[in-house]
Formats: structure tokens, C-alpha cells, sequence
């Protein structure tokens, strides 16, 4: 929890997709939950709940928008059609990395499921 607590501002405001820091809220907001549920909420009491989810939801739609090949931006490359719903690091000449790719996934597949999917 002080791990991303620390550093959550710095996740706030980065202006470069960073695909590691969505996951590492998204883990962080699953632990502060499995706390809650096993009694023992007391542990939480020094954070400030709200402000991670908040984070948790602008990072996912962050990378969203800015880290993946929508069709307005795949547009400009030499064959589009094979870019499209990729992910791409901008502050790095548009670089697309099976690694990045891999995380930009695992990030929003666990966004999605945890906060829309929830029984």
C-alpha cells in the first residue's frame, strides 16, 4: 500500500502512457477491498480510498486514449489495417513492444473485470 500510495501522484500525472503503474493500482485497489472484506478496514484507515479509485479509473482511460492505435492514429502508418486496437509507447516514436502490449492488457483486462464484471 505505500508503494503505491508514495507514488500515486507521480501515476496521476504522467503524461506518457506507463502501462505498469495501471496495474499496480489495480492490484492496489484488490488488496484494499480483500482487507475490507476480511475485517480488518482499520488497516486502511491512513489512505485515501476514494483518491485510488479515482486514480485507478483516469489511468485506465488514459491509456485508453492516449496508448492505443484507434483508427485516427493507425491512419498516418504505412499499413494501418495491422495496427489497429495495438498499443504503442508515444513518448518513444510510437514503439510497439510485444512487452508494453502485455502489459497495456493485463492492466485494462483487470480494470474491466474488476470494476464492471463483479458479481
Amino acid at each position: 500500500m505505500k508503494n503505491v500510495f508514495i507514488h500515486l501522484k507521480f501515476i496521476e500525472e504522467r503524461d506518457t502512457t506507463y502501462p505498469t503503474l495501471l496495474e499496480l493500482v489495480d492490484a492496489a485497489v484488490k488488496m484494499t477491498d480483500m482487507i475490507k472484506r476480511s475485517g480488518n478496514e482499520d488497516l486502511m484507515a491512513p489512505y485515501d480510498l476514494v483518491r485510488l479509485r479515482q486514480v485507478l479509473r483516469y489511468r485506465a482511460l488514459y491509456e485508453i486514449t492516449t496508448g492505443s492505435f484507434l483508427p485516427e492514429i493507425a491512419m498516418y502508418l504505412y499499413n494501418p489495417q495491422k495496427f489497429i486496437g495495438g498499443f504503442y509507447a508515444r513518448h518513444d516514436s510510437f514503439r510497439t513492444r510485444i512487452d508494453d502490449c502485455e502489459h497495456f492488457l493485463s492492466g485494462l483486462i483487470n480494470y474491466y473485470n474488476y470494476t464492471y464484471r463483479q458479481a
